[in-house]
């Protein structure tokens, strides 16, 4: 029976660590040769169950699980150190904290000491599948209730949230095996089992209350970070209103000096004053270069032309090539939300790289848009020079601003956009000719997709 019992415990173990190292393939890129890796870790983690007894409760034992799942989510996930630490450290505080709830309870109950429970051959893997079992629960309603899936996402990009809710979970994982070195001196009555019990009550509200805290202030500065891009849109917009009213004003002004002018030109060609009409016609000509400005059509969606033409502007203010020609066709999926969070971020990114750059003649923006008509993509790039070396972190060139939790979103938001959208985007740095490429995958719909689209229009 008991040989029953501990091999049923084990499964149970093995089942809760084979979960929890699949579950990250939802959030986190795989590595190679991740089914041999997952193989691996899997045996290591059955072997450390039947080999140590699950014996986490000793000094050795949750150190030397947490050091073990740490690796093997570095062999597996592409992972930041304060995310493998976080993860590893949930692993292993779940297990302690649950088992360390069981036992005490256990040790009450049969009026005995938890190390008389911890060799009793019958006992110990009966609390062990009970533990387990309660450990399967709460898993299964921290993943999906207090951190579930669509919101866990911001807080693991938010390194300084992340940074905090993981040291602190460690630090209560060492609290509780500092507290269990009680049975050890003799402690072991019935006050400190009850304390025992109560102190993994706590860690588990805390740590559930500080995700959860984590959560919400990583989503708050996100939502900072959009409403700030919204604001800045806002303004683009309204400048290229005012230009484009400015236009407007000039050109009726001109077409009321036309109509005199071309009067005039009916009049000197009826007269035979050839000549003369020929010089009034090069004066109009002249007049409408002076009074009319130039207007560049960089897309034809109206909003992403707002944003293109302010972009131009500025990178004429700050000695900078600019050159874009982006269409999106008819059959595309982006609303306009998504349209500003990509190409803020992609224009902003670029434009702080320039401005880096020493050399007037260096400086560039270049944005251009192609649809690949066999397969149904949409293919945006972005290419911009920059100076210095980039430092690439999970497929993510980290932010060298001081507060990088609020500036080193950009780009993560446009791979978090485009993925939302069935998408893919892909970062190319050239550290050799100092350029860096974006470019950006997105499905459009072949049916709605109109051939009067795929006509260039003229830019600037």
């Amino acid at each position: 029976m008991s040989f029953l019992l501990r091999f049923i415990a084990e499964c149970l173990f093995t089942v809760y660590s084979v979960s929890f190292l699949l579950y990250h393939r939802r959030n986190f890129l795989m590595k190679q040769k991740y089914l041999i890796f997952f193989l691996i870790s899997a045996v290591i983690n059955w072997s450390f169950s039947a080999t140590w007894g699950l014996a986490i409760s000793s000094h050795y034992g949750a150190p030397a699980l947490l050091l073990i799942v740490l690796l093997e989510l570095k062999g597996l996930y592409q992972m930041n150190p304060m995310q493998l630490l976080f993860e590893s450290g949930y692993f292993v505080a779940v297990l302690y904290w649950g088992r360390g709830i069981v036992l005490p309870v256990f040790a009450l109950i049969l009026n005995q000491s938890v190390h008389w429970v911890r060799h009793n051959q019958f006992y110990y893997p009966v609390a062990w599948i009970l533990s387990l079992c309660m450990i399967l629960v709460y898993n299964m309603l921290f993943r999906h209730v207090i951190a579930p899936k669509a919101k866990v996402e911001t807080f693991y990009r938010s390194k300084e949230q992340i940074r905090f809710v993981a040291i602190f979970q460690v630090c209560l994982l060492g609290y509780l095996l500092f507290i269990n070195l009680g049975r050890y001196y003799g402690v072991d009555l019935p006050w400190y089992k009850i304390s025992h019990i109560i102190s993994c009550i706590i860690c588990f509200a805390a740590q559930g209350l500080l995700v959860n805290r984590g959560i919400r202030n990583s989503s708050l500065l996100e939502y900072e970070l959009h409403t700030e891009l919204l604001q800045q849109q806002l303004e683009r917009n309204l400048r290229h209103y005012k230009a484009y009213q400015k236009y407007a004003e000039s050109f009726r002004a001109f077409k009321h000096d036309y109509n005199h002018m071309m009067t005039s030109v009916k009049s000197l060609l009826s007269a035979g004053e050839y000549q003369k009409a020929i010089n009034l016609l090069d004066t109009i000509h002249e007049t409408r270069h002076k009074q009319v400005p130039v207007q560049h059509s960089y897309s034809n969606n109206n909003l992403l032309d707002a944003l293109l033409q302010d972009t131009a502007n500025r990178c004429e203010e700050q000695s900078t090539q600019f050159s874009a020609n982006v269409y999106l066709p008819a059959g595309h999926n982006i609303s306009d939300i998504d349209i500003v969070r990509m190409f803020t971020n992609l224009i902003n990114n670029a434009a702080e790289a320039c401005a880096k750059v020493t050399s007037d003649s260096e400086r560039f923006i270049a944005i251009t848009s192609r649809f690949i008509s066999h397969n149904g993509w949409l293919q945006i790039k972005t290419a911009n020079s920059f100076h210095g070396k980039v430092l690439i972190r999970n497929g993510i060139p980290e932010s060298t601003k001081p507060n990088r939790d609020f500036h080193g979103l950009g780009l993560s938001i446009i791979d978090e956009t485009a993925t939302k959208l069935g998408g893919i985007m892909v970062i190319d740095v050239d550290q050799k000719e100092m350029v860096f490429k974006t470019t950006l995958l997105l499905p459009v719909n072949i049916q709605q997709w109109n051939k009067k689209d795929r006509l260039p229009v003229r830019g600037g």
